[in-house]
């Protein structure tokens, strides 16, 4: 078995007594990696970042319909009962690092000193494992907190198959996901050679929507707009599934990004509280370091908040403005912002 994805707890021992998952999905450049250090910051919790990017979770459609969920419910659970033991530097070694109640000091101590001879050797040599350190008879304590920009579209089949489970889907302003994938292809930050608004494959899947025949939407239809437009309707039709799949789920609520923003604290203990996570000190320590300074790279975790959601005010024509609430507008996404 490959020692980057060898679990340490057994698919038995996690099935004995699991406790619920935590989902954190939401589209690219919507505050997602944030939000996942958030909950990262709790001493009960593993947080996997991204670990369904790559094409690691191919056997579930992009968009999968919720009506198969009972069909896509066995590739789910084999998945997360995977995710313990997925231990790549990407998925296992985002900072900062905080200590868990899971681990003892020294534990914490060797794990940060393997995060970053893994980060250092990746650099080099490509992917490293980077090992948790999680003895099995911890797994009855660990929250498992699942991150991701990949998924939006399977939240609800994941929640479906993954009961109990919290999940909690991400919206960003629709300006603001605009603008911030727009600077990120500007400054060459993504690893796709296609703009996000002519990646015609991905928008195809999306068409293969209830959403998008509601809409009477059709690939040449699309072809045929404004680059603005297309990005419009691309976070239209995937906050749209995801708000459709996850309606009237007692356990899935939708956050606006900007919420957090404007009250960083008091929003991030309303979502421990629907996640059933106790406050904790040392997440009211991040959240406060997190949003005392904006150092201004591009991913970092450490930005003004408010900021960090109104940038595209000053990026953003009114021309563009005007043709992404024309298209937004009038649909179920749309209606959580207002015309500002």
């Amino acid at each position: 078995m490959d020692r980057a994805t060898a679990p340490l707890l057994t698919h038995e021992r996690q099935d004995m007594k699991r406790p619920p998952i935590i989902l954190l999905f939401g589209m690219p450049r919507s505050g997602t990696t944030w939000i996942g250090k958030i909950f990262d910051s709790h001493p009960d919790t593993l947080y996997r970042h991204e670990p369904d990017s790559w094409g690691r979770l191919n056997a579930i459609p992009l968009m999968a319909p919720v009506e198969q969920d009972t069909e896509y419910a066995p590739s789910i659970r084999d998945f997360c009962a995977r995710l313990p033991g997925m231990q790549l530097t990407k998925v296992a070694a985002s900072t900062p690092i905080f200590p868990k109640n899971y681990h003892s000091p020294l534990r914490h101590q060797l794990f940060r000193l393997n995060v970053v001879a893994s980060k250092a050797a990746a650099r080099l040599f490509g992917e490293q494992a980077v090992h948790s350190l999680i003895r099995a008879e911890d797994a009855g304590r660990i929250r498992m907190v699942w991150k991701s920009i990949e998924s939006l579209g399977r939240i609800g089949v994941i929640e479906r198959a993954m009961q109990p489970c919290y999940g909690i889907h991400i919206a960003r302003h629709p300006c603001g996901y605009v603008a911030s994938v727009l600077r990120g292809e500007s400054q060459r930050r993504f690893t796709s050679d296609v703009s996000a608004s002519e990646d015609m494959g991905l928008l195809a899947l999306c068409l293969d929507t209830t959403a998008a025949r509601q809409y009477g939407l059709t690939l040449e239809g699309l072809k045929a707009m404004h680059p603005m437009e297309r990005l419009a309707w691309r976070w239209v039709l995937f906050n749209a599934k995801a708000m459709q799949d996850i309606e009237s789920r007692p356990g899935c609520i939708t956050l606006r990004y900007e919420d957090l923003c404007r009250d960083p604290a008091g929003m991030a203990r309303q979502l421990f509280d629907f996640a059933q996570l106790p406050w904790n000190p040392q997440t009211e320590r991040f959240v406060s370091q997190s949003t005392s300074k904006d150092v201004g790279r591009y991913y970092s975790v450490v930005k003004d908040p408010l900021k960090a959601s109104s940038k595209w005010k000053d990026e953003l024509s009114k021309a563009d403005i005007d043709r992404i609430f024309a298209i937004v507008a009038a649909t179920p996404p749309g209606a959580l912002y207002e015309r500002e």
